[in-house]
């Protein structure tokens, strides 16, 4: 029976993590209600992570919606700061640890709020198109790689620390820095959060701390969900992920507060 629960809880973490990100908010607090450790739940959740990833990628991959240079740029400095999250639960207290997520998560939800032109792309001219090439051809500076080298190698390493809202934290840095919408930015996250999830999954695996029954159970749900969810956001686009965006952070901020 609890395999079940755990299979649609998967469901509903992984429908919105594809959409919105956050979705290890949602499926953390369920491996723990199932008894697991905090150790444990954390590792089994990457498991859980690691297989949605992969599904709602492969969704974005074959829609396009992947934005390769940022994955270029970002994709070592996310591992990197996965394994050394990964490394580092056992040796830093994680109790500031969700305080610092709902401070985190708050100031983006305002921010979003307040800036309605953020991660939409409106109709552009030709002559605003070729513009907009120039500033993409601009995007290696020195300032833009490190930029985005430091924010993947700290969402990395609260991922293989924590874990929850990293989606969240990639989608909006990607938005923020190289102004792209919602929908290319979501699908760029999936893939650097399957490279960060691979990274810590096996690490964790290394330290048996996984719960396989559990793990695999929230797995396919986690997987179904994903796949589901990466089909809404490519058909409805910024319409659909923004909304859902703002609303998945501010549900998630009253449920750490509650917690």
């Amino acid at each position: 029976m609890i395999l079940l629960v755990i299979f649609g809880v998967g469901v509903v973490a992984g429908f919105v993590d594809a959409i919105a990100g956050g979705g290890g908010l949602i499926m953390l607090p369920g491996l723990l209600f199932s008894g697991l450790p905090v150790s444990s739940a954390i590792a089994t959740n990457k498991l859980c992570g690691t297989c949605g990833a992969i599904a709602s990628t492969t969704k974005f991959a074959i829609a396009k919606q992947i934005d390769w240079r940022a994955c270029q740029l970002m994709a070592l400095p996310v591992i990197v700061g996965a394994y050394l999250g990964s490394r580092s639960i056992g040796l830093l207290p994680t109790a500031w640890a969700e305080p610092t997520v709902v401070i985190l998560i708050s100031l983006i939800t305002l921010f979003v709020i307040f800036n309605p032109a953020l991660g939409k792309t409106p109709r552009q001219s030709k002559q605003s198109q070729n513009k907009k090439r120039e500033k993409i051809a601009s995007l290696r500076s020195l300032k833009t790689i490190v930029s985005l080298a430091l924010a993947g190698s700290i969402i990395g390493f609260h991922d293989g620390f924590f874990g929850p809202g990293t989606g969240i934290f990639l989608v909006f840095s990607l938005i923020f820095l190289l102004q792209i919408d919602f929908l290319r930015a979501t699908g760029t996250t999936k893939l650097l959060n399957l490279l960060t999830n691979i990274t810590a999954l096996i690490t964790f695996a290394l330290g048996g701390t996984i719960n396989y029954p559990k793990g695999l159970s929230g797995a396919i749900g986690v997987s179904l969900g994903s796949y589901i969810g990466a089909t809404f956001a490519t058909k409805k686009g910024v319409k659909l992920i923004k909304p859902v965006f703002i609303f998945v952070t501010i549900a998630l901020v009253i449920k750490l507060i509650i917690d």
